[in-house]
Order: structure tokens, then sequence, then C-alpha cells
């Protein structure tokens, strides 16, 4: 089963790789992953990411898009990272910054992660926010994830080094 959302007008569906152009698009507008580890040196970099994803394998990453009812891509949302012990998935989200701030991602976010602990057999979900980055911050809370710690120096931002917060949602 795949997850869903509730907002009309907006579907999750299995990433594909014609999405890559629109992904790498709204990816390199200002401000776009200023907060996170993105290192986009070309549209080159999402091709492996698309190509591992598929939400039908339960041990393989399953990404998402967050299309409207044109098929337009708002957004990503998925499991990058499929942990083995304890069973679990690292979560992670972007939208098309024309669509920040009207809980698009705190939506999509909390229906994948709810899919991963449902039907995936997830006993957790990991997600990490730039220490910077507030609005994440916020999605997580908002999705019911609780902050567990701060991973210095965890991921390299722009060159250097930054400190990232640990998050979880557990089954």
């Amino acid at each position: 089963m795949m997850p869903t959302l509730a907002r009309v007008g907006l579907h999750l569906r299995p990433i594909a790789m014609a999405d890559a152009p629109a992904w790498f698009a709204y990816l390199s507008l200002p401000g776009a992953v200023e907060h996170t580890s993105w290192s986009l040196v070309g549209i080159e970099v999402l091709y492996p990411q698309i190509a591992a994803s598929n939400p039908f394998q339960r041990d393989a990453p399953a990404l998402f898009a967050i299309v409207d009812d044109l098929d337009e891509l708002v957004g990503t949302v998925g499991f990058h990272t499929v942990l083995d012990e304890p069973r679990g998935g690292e979560i992670a989200y972007n939208l098309h910054p024309a669509h920040w701030g009207r809980g698009i991602a705190s939506e999509a976010c909390a229906a994948v992660a709810r899919w991963g602990i449902q039907d995936r057999g997830y006993r957790r979900v990991d997600a990490y926010a730039l220490d910077s980055n507030l609005a994440s911050q916020r999605v997580l809370d908002k999705c019911g994830f609780r902050r567990v710690r701060l991973e210095p120096g965890l991921r390299a931002v722009r060159g250097a080094s930054r400190d990232f917060w640990l998050y979880r949602r557990e089954a």
C-alpha cells in the first residue's frame, strides 16, 4: 500500500527519472538547500537516489514525489536510508520554495513516517535537521518526532562541518 495525503490536490507517487529536471530546478533556487547538506554539483547527483528507490521492496530506499493534480512536482519525501537493527529508516523531505509554509512538508513527512512504521514494519524513523534549520525542526515536531540529541559535526554543509539534531519517531 502507498502512503497518501489527505490534502485535496496533492498526491504521493513513486519518484521517477522523469522528475529529475524539475527536482533539480527547484533545489537550485536561492535558499532551497541553504539549511541542508545537499551538494548539488549537477543533476546527475539525483540519478542514483532515484534509481535506488523502490517503495515496493521492503529493504530498499523509498522516495516519493509530491505532485499536484497535473502531476507537477511540488516536492519529495521518503527514506533514503534503510536501517537493519533496529529495523527503521531515515526520512528526508524537501519542497519547491513556492510551496513553503503551507503545511505540505508536515503532512507528507507524517504520512510517509506512518507508512514506514505500519507497512514496512519499521520500529523507528530517524530524521536529521541542521541546527539552523528551524523550519525543518518545526516539521518534525508537528509529525510526532522527538528531539534525541545534537550530533556535532555530523555532515558537511557548503564545505564546513555542521551540527545536526537527531529526531526520532518510534512505533
